[in-house]
């Protein structure tokens, strides 16, 4: 079972986990110095970004300002706290 299979019961800025797989998010906080940012779903949730799965994802993220989506993946963090970004697609709706 993978991370985003498997139900959570993790405190995050939203009351529910994000949909598993791959989907649009809106940028409403940039990613900061220690990988964290603040995403917003289609619907208007919003969820915490503690880190990702490797370098490789932060650098794809890092240059990405308030306002811009991305296509990615969330699953819960380790810590029990917030979201990890497992996948980052390629692209992405543009900014309005």
């Amino acid at each position: 079972m993978s991370l985003t299979e498997r139900n959570t019961t993790a405190a995050a800025d939203a009351d529910e986990s994000p949909v598993s797989g791959v989907e649009s998010y809106r940028i409403v906080t940039p990613m900061d110095r220690t990988g964290r940012m603040t995403v917003e779903a289609p619907g208007g949730a919003t969820y915490t970004v503690v880190g990702t799965l490797d370098e490789r994802l932060s650098k794809r993220l890092r240059d990405r300002a308030p306002g811009a989506t991305a296509r990615m993946e969330l699953s819960p963090a380790p810590s029990g706290t917030g979201y990890v970004v497992a996948r980052v697609k390629p692209g992405a709706l543009p900014a309005l």
